[in-house]
């Protein structure tokens, strides 16, 4: 009942917001004129007069700048002098209606002024959407020059919304665009310009998530008077100190989602059992379905929401987004790059034999349990074969434990989080990247592998189809299938020529999807109002 409430609401938000407007002008009418006539004991004509050019005033600040949505300050002379034609004309009909009412009709003044506000009111909309016309055409046409970018990790942070964002100062300043941008970081909240040019803004992690939301939503509502255009890279802990600024500050915002934060947390703590396809078939405790609920609605009320595959469009869809508000842009990860010869770098980095390297955060559905689970198997087909997890998280210590029963601790190395540049020399030092994962939205990591030549063996989940063509430039898998993914290793590791082929494919295939002057071009369409 709530979720269709909600989708009522945002469907009709401009009838929603006249509405409240209305209200509170309504209230402020009948509050006044309570205290003149009921109190002070005069005429209700006369209160009423007063009451009603009162209560206009609070009407059309409301209806200006909150409803219509016109920050036009310069223009107010101009729509003051339109606006008070209409007020002259409703202050006429409801003084004449109030008489007929109670002077004729003996009914109560202040029914009497429910009763007249209300007609008023359904006149009053349509004339207000004209006097309004021409200046919401503008503000709709408005050049957009200042984005102010709400991200929720930022470089020296790793991950793929850093790197994107990082992206973002680069190339749009040579579009003509302003940046700011207000991200958590780890140490103390600060400031700092990037290049003499992006002022960053460091809320920090290390105190209470209340005051560190809040520090956030603050921040944000600071820098939304500045903006032309809010860009929230999440719709949690970066989306919903924008929802509720731009409330304020009334800006618009487009919204990025790489995947479903319920879904997450859900998992990390079991709850949740079903993969990220599943999970909308289900109800689930009170915790799940509130972050669920603050998605959709962020998502929701913003102007548009993008997305970084197809696969999670139709995710975004499962929250009762219109598909018009939907946009797939696709990632443009930054070319991973190292000068290094790989024989070098095995030697500096200790590397030997036939490597598997896996990377990703350790969490349950990524699966590294399945790569250790193998690993004897593969021993005994050959016995150079060693496998790298890079990464960190929850489910560390339980790989630690199952490496330690297996007794592979000369084969597997937990690697831990690494910084970018060493990350893609092991990644280049290695002979196949592996990643078992149950979600990806769009994989950063398989790209980057792509970009080092690296062959790719990924499962055919979530946004992984979409960059990789199976048995063209990498192999699909099931997820957690231990039988597919040891056959897949070995027989990849048996036939040199595929491994050549897959090679170029893949490079190709980079240059003709995930081209960064693409997805900048898609996202200023966005930015500009287009599709």
């Amino acid at each position: 009942m709530f979720r269709k409430l909600r989708l009522i609401i945002f469907k009709y938000r401009l009838l929603v917001k006249y509405l409240i407007s209305g209200f509170c002008a309504t209230f402020t009418n009948l509050l006044i004129l309570f205290l003149l006539t009921g109190v002070l004991g005069f005429y209700y004509l006369l209160s009423s007069v007063i009451a009603f050019l009162i209560a206009f005033l609070v009407s059309f600040f409301m209806q200006k700048f909150w409803t219509f949505r016109d920050e036009s300050k310069d223009r107010i002379k101009k729509q003051m002098f339109l606006y008070f034609l209409v007020v002259g004309l409703n202050l006429c009909l409801n003084t004449l209606i109030m008489y007929y009412l109670v002077d004729f009709l003996f009914i109560h003044y202040l029914l009497a002024q429910i009763i007249t506000s209300l007609a008023l009111a359904i006149l009053s909309f349509f004339l207000y959407k004209i006097i309004f016309k021409e200046e919401a055409v503008v503000h709709k046409n408005k050049k957009i020059k200042k984005i102010l970018i709400a991200s929720g990790i930022y470089p020296p942070d790793i991950g793929g919304p850093a790197n994107y964002v990082r992206i973002l100062e680069r190339e749009l300043p040579g579009q003509g665009y302003e940046l700011k941008v207000v991200t958590y970081a780890d140490g103390k909240s600060v400031k700092e310009i990037i290049n003499n040019k992006i002022d960053v803004y460091r809320i920090s992690r290390d105190q209470n998530i209340v005051f560190r939301y809040l520090k956030y939503f603050y921040q944000v509502l600071k820098l939304s008077f500045w903006a032309d255009l809010v860009y929230a890279q999440g719709p949690v802990s970066e989306g919903l100190p924008v929802f509720f600024t731009c409330l304020i500050s009334q800006k618009k915002y487009i919204l990025k989602i790489v995947g479903d934060r319920a879904w997450e947390s859900g998992k990390q703590s079991g709850e949740v059992k079903e993969l990220l396809d599943k999970f909308y078939t289900k109800r689930y405790g009170f915790k799940i379905e509130v972050m669920r609920f603050w998605e959709e609605t962020v998502a929701l009320g913003a102007e548009k929401v993008i997305v970084p595959s197809e696969f999670l469009k139709s995710i975004i869809l499962e929250w009762k987004i219109p598909a018009e508000k939907i946009k797939v842009i696709y990632n443009a990860v930054r070319r991973a790059e190292v000068l290094d010869e790989k024989r070098e770098l095995r030697e500096n980095l200790k590397i030997k034999g036939k490597t598997i390297i896996s990377v990703g955060r350790l969490t349950s559905w990524k699966g590294f349990d399945m790569l250790i689970e193998i690993m004897p198997d593969l021993l005994k087909v050959n016995p150079e074969f060693s496998l790298l997890i890079v990464g960190d998280g929850p489910e560390r210590e339980n790989l630690e434990s199952r490496i330690k029963e297996l007794n592979l601790e000369d084969s597997v190395k937990l690697l831990g989080s690494l910084e970018q540049e060493k990350l893609w020399k092991y990644m280049k030092a290695s002979d196949l990247f592996v990643l078992n994962t149950g979600y990806e939205g769009l994989p950063h990591l398989v790209i980057e592998a792509m970009h080092l030549r690296l062959p790719v063996i990924t499962t055919n989940i979530g946004g992984n189809p979409e960059v990789i063509r199976d048995g063209e430039n990498g192999i699909l898998v099931e997820y957690n299938n231990k039988k597919e993914i040891e056959k897949a290793i070995i027989d990849l590791f048996q036939d040199e020529e595929r491994i050549i082929k897959m090679k170029e494919n893949a490079l190709k295939s980079l240059k003709e999807k995930f081209s960064r002057d693409r997805m900048i071009r898609d996202l200023v369409g966005v930015v500009e109002g287009g599709d």
